[in-house]
């Protein structure tokens, strides 16, 4: 996909916040130009209902540098938000064309792409070759693991995470859709507000949000973090998760 599809799809921000010339050229480098030239001529705002909003990284630049500094393998400068959910999961890119997520409430950290280049060639393979009407070629499966390891396409990360039906389909522990609940009780969301639901609080029922300032979430997520990530064993994916005590910026 690419960034006039996006716009085709999805339209321009709501509540456009325009970005300053020092904001766009701090982020040169650290997400897809096309992205960065996005937000110059478009600004940021929200989509889906106000369910998600795109950001620049400079939103939780200082967050991230320190609850990271921990992770093997990982520099929080290589990563940069660009957007979050209405219940405060992150979407963060790595320089590198790699796709992380982060939830405050839970503090999950994960490796998206991870996942997806060590997913084996599905048994169906042919099948999905007949559906799409072509012929299926020899070296489809090694086709198949070539492509694994392409750069992800941020506007197909957008395209899902700016969906208004994947927020219909959020529910409580009673089964009820839950974002209505919240809009009842907690009223709308403005920039840089999330829904915040304490991981201490017990269910996952409406009454457990509060509407917090981003400043004010990220101040009580969790002194640990949870990492996961997929690992390939003998052509098979393992998910791995790691424990990691937040640490000191590095």
């Amino acid at each position: 996909m690419t960034a006039a599809e996006f716009l085709q799809a999805r339209g321009k921000p709501n509540e456009v916040r325009r970005i300053s010339q020092p904001d766009a050229e701090s982020v040169i480098g650290r997400v897809p130009e096309d992205l960065r030239e996005f937000w110059i001529q478009h600004g940021v705002g929200h989509y889906a209902d106000r369910n998600y909003w795109m950001c620049t990284p400079a939103l939780f630049e200082s967050f991230f540098r320190q609850i990271l500094a921990n992770v093997p393998e990982l520099y929080a400068d290589d990563l940069a938000a660009f957007g979050y959910s209405s219940l405060g999961t992150v979407n963060l890119w790595h320089r590198a064309g790699r796709h992380f997520t982060f939830s405050l409430d839970v503090a999950l950290l994960m490796d998206l792409t991870s996942r997806s280049r060590t997913d084996p060639p599905p048994h169906d393979l042919e099948e999905i070759y007949r559906a799409a009407g072509v012929d299926m070629p020899q070296n489809a499966v090694e086709l198949f693991l070539e492509a694994r390891s392409a750069p992800e396409n941020i506007w197909n990360i957008l395209l899902a995470a700016t969906s208004s039906d994947s927020y219909k389909a959020i529910y409580d522990d009673s089964g009820k859709a839950l974002m209505p609940q919240l809009r009842r009780n907690l009223g709308e969301l403005s920039q840089s507000e999330i829904h915040f639901r304490d991981r201490t609080a017990g269910g996952n029922t409406a009454d457990r949000y509060q509407k917090l300032k981003i400043s004010e979430a990220v101040s009580r997520v969790p002194d640990e973090i949870y990492h996961s990530f997929a690992v390939e064993v003998a052509g098979q994916q393992q998910i791995v998760s790691q424990t990691i005590a937040v640490g000191s910026v590095r």
